[in-house]
């Protein structure tokens, strides 16, 4: 074979390799871009498998690229062996001795370099397997997403069955609709921040609300979706587990007599709900916004409040006993004839907070502000009244046998002669014994 021959044939080697390159990017740039279809370009089109025709989801995406990408890798390395091929053909003009002695020793990396056929053997051979490892994987991703495709489609169906379903004149109908929302929920990560939000919309916008009776239970369909709210976190086997509150919204809600007993609602907004009489021992209501929210007689025992917003909010008679309160807001909440002993309301804020017969004993109240508190009444025996503010606190008919005053504040607070102070309390306006601080005559018990 001539020279010149040799030089066509290798410039018709890289015209067809450049012509491939070109149709390779021309056509993963329309596949990506979804650019309209010519004719030309339609027939290919109806040929191409379903997940390369555009427009794409984000599941399609990787299946696209990878399928372009073995291509590519397949067509370099079917290309390399061509053109090695090529190479090796009879003619070619054999090395002279002086040749032979000016090459480099065997294996380096100026061998490879000077032996172009060695160089696209290793390619092709490369390209080839990468090639068919890629498309292998396509294959796999592909009967794996064939295969999860129908249980996606079927859950969009459950799920949009269920929320017809829920507006069903038959209870019957719409407690089904509630169970498969919440198995949907437990089944799938995804599906669960949709099913909290439907629920909370059902349990807010739902006629039976108004039908409850004072003190009752609400309706079954109501309760049964309240309880879905504060559980469909619990579900096992899920990643973010019970440390994932729904932070769904319950402002307004009527549900008085609600048993939300261990339940999971922290976080929620439950302003201005009407709770009377509802079972919340131990629940989880951290940080939850129950702003006027109407508590009375509400069983709160044991239950968890850390840093809830209680602003105004109405807890006369409620039980709390044994309830961690600690960062709560109760500003110039009711706590009328609220059971609280043995509660943490640590650096609570109770200022102008209604406690009058409260049961405060042995509570918390270390770092408490109770400035201008109604305590007429209260029973605070073995409180623990560290460093407190009872500025202007009205403490008539108190008694706090027993309680820990030091470093409290009781400037301008009001005590009469039923007022029992701890044993050993000074007796005289404004005096500072040690560390506690009396401002109003009284008696000791």
């Amino acid at each position: 074979m001539t020279s010149r021959q040799a030089r066509l044939r290798r410039a018709l080697i890289w015209s067809i390799s450049v012509v491939v390159i070109i149709v390779i990017a021309t056509v993963t740039f329309r596949l990506l871009t979804g650019a309209p279809g010519t004719a030309w370009w339609r027939p290919v089109m109806e040929r191409l498998p379903r997940y390369m025709v555009p427009p794409y989801s984000a599941a399609d995406l990787p299946t696209v690229a990878l399928t372009i990408l073995a291509a590519a890798t397949l067509l370099i390395g079917v290309g390399c062996w061509f053109a090695g091929q090529l190479r090796r053909r009879p003619g070619l003009r054999p090395l002279t001795p002086e040749e032979i002695e000016a090459r480099p020793p065997e294996g380096s990396f100026d061998a490879l370099i000077a032996e172009p056929g060695t160089l696209l053997q290793r390619m092709s051979t490369w390209g080839i397997v990468l090639g068919l490892l890629l498309a292998a994987g396509t294959l796999v991703y592909i009967d794996v997403r064939s295969t999860e495709a129908p249980q996606e489609e079927r859950s969009i169906d459950r799920y949009i069955q269920a929320v017809e379903q829920l507006g069903s004149e038959k209870i019957e109908v719409r407690l089904d609709a509630i169970h498969t929302l919440q198995r949907l929920a437990q089944d799938s990560q995804r599906d669960r921040v949709t099913t909290v939000d439907v629920m909370a919309a059902y349990v807010r916008e739902h006629d039976s609300m108004s039908q409850a009776r004072l003190l009752g239970q609400p309706a079954t369909d109501v309760q049964m979706a309240l309880t879905v709210l504060g559980s469909v976190y619990d579900a096992p086997n899920t990643e973010l587990g019970h440390d994932w509150v729904c932070s769904c919204n319950l402002a307004r809600i009527r549900v008085p007599g609600a048993d939300l007993s261990g339940l999971n609602l922290g976080t929620a907004v439950l302003s201005r709900a009407d709770l009377r009489g509802a079972h919340l021992s131990g629940a989880n209501l951290a940080h939850t916004d129950l702003s006027g929210t109407d508590l009375h007689r509400a069983y709160l025992d044991s239950a968890d409040l850390r840093h809830a917003v209680l602003f105004m909010a109405n807890l006369s008679e409620a039980d709390l006993n044994g309830a961690d309160l600690r960062g709560v807001d109760l500003f110039e909440a009711d706590l009328r004839r609220a059971d609280l002993s043995w509660a943490d309301l640590s650096g609570v804020d109770l200022f102008n907070a209604d406690l009058r017969q409260a049961d405060l004993r042995g509570v918390n109240l270390s770092g408490a502000s109770l400035s201008g508190a109604d305590l007429r009444k209260a029973n605070l025996r073995k409180a623990i009244l560290r460093g407190a503010d009872l500025t202007g606190a009205d403490l008539k008919g108190a008694d706090l046998t027993g309680a820990d005053l030091r470093g409290a504040n009781l400037n301008a607070a009001k005590t009469d002669d039923e007022t029992k102070l701890p044993a050993g309390a000074p007796a005289y306006t404004g005096r500072v014994i040690g560390e506690m601080v009396t401002t109003s005559p009284t008696r000791s018990s």
